[in-house]
C-alpha cells in the first residue's frame, strides 16, 4: 500500500476535518493530492515542516480544542522519536482524534535506515497499552478504507497503523510557508462554530 493512496483516501472521506501531516514527503504528498483533487488551498491542512516527532502532538493540541474529528498523518520514524506522545494521548483520551501511522519501517528520506518497526516494535500494540480506545493495523488500501470510514464514526482516540511501501520516488518539494500555514489554519478553526478556541 502506498502512502499517497492512504492520504488521498483521507482527503476524499474526511470532509473538512483538520488534517495534520508529518514533515517531508507526507506533507509534500498531502499538498500535491490536495491540488490534484482541486481542493487547494484547503485551509484545514496543517503541514508540519521541520517538526519531526511533533505531528501527533500538534494534532492532540488541536483535538482538545475542537469537537471535530482531527486526523494526524504520522510516520513510524517520527512517532518513535516522540513515543511519549502516545501515552499522553491515551491519558488525555480525546474521542475525536485519529492517528494514521504510515509505517514503512524505515527513515526513507535519510537513506532507508530501518526503524524499530522493521524488527519487533508494534505501534498498534504500543498504542493499545498507552490507552487508545481503538487500534487497527492494515496492509492494503481496501482494508484501510474500511477502517478509516469506521474510525470517522466511532469515539477515539484511534490508532490506524497503515503498513506502507516506498517507491523510491519523492514528490516535488512544495512551498514551505510555516507562518502562512499557521495563520490560515488558525483562522479556519476560529471561523468554525465547532471550535472551542
Amino acid at each position: 500500500m502506498l502512502r499517497y493512496d492512504v492520504i488521498k483516501n483521507i482527503l476524499q472521506t474526511s470532509n473538512n476535518s483538520p488534517v495534520i501531516s508529518n514533515l517531508g514527503p507526507t506533507s509534500d504528498e498531502l499538498w500535491h493530492i490536495t491540488k490534484e483533487l482541486e481542493l487547494l488551498p484547503r485551509e484545514r491542512n496543517f503541514y508540519t515542516y521541520g517538526s519531526m516527532g511533533l505531528c501527533s502532538s500538534i494534532a492532540l493540541g488541536i483535538a482538545i480544542n475542537t469537537n471535530e474529528k482531527v486526523v494526524s498523518i504520522d510516520g513510524d520514524g517520527s512517532l518513535l522519536m516522540n513515543l511519549g506522545t502516545l501515552s499522553t494521548i491515551g491519558r488525555v483520551s480525546p474521542d475525536n482524534l485519529i492517528i494514521v501511522a504510515c509505517d514503512n519501517e524505515m527513515w526513507a528520506q535519510t537513506g532507508y535506515q530501518p526503524t524499530a518497526t522493521a524488527f519487533n516494535t508494534e505501534l498498534e500494540n504500543v498504542s493499545k497499552f498507552c490507552g487508545f480506545k481503538n487500534t487497527f493495523k492494515c496492509t492494503n488500501i481496501d482494508e484501510f478504507k474500511n477502517i478509516f470510514e469506521n474510525a470517522l464514526k466511532i469515539k477515539g482516540p484511534t490508532m490506524i497503523v497503515a503498513k506502507t511501501k516506498e517507491t523510491g520516488e519523492f514528490p516535488e518539494v512544495t512551498p514551505v510557508e510555516p507562518e502562512f500555514t499557521t495563520y490560515r489554519f488558525r483562522n479556519s478553526m476560529l471561523n468554525n462554530n465547532e471550535a472551542k478556541l
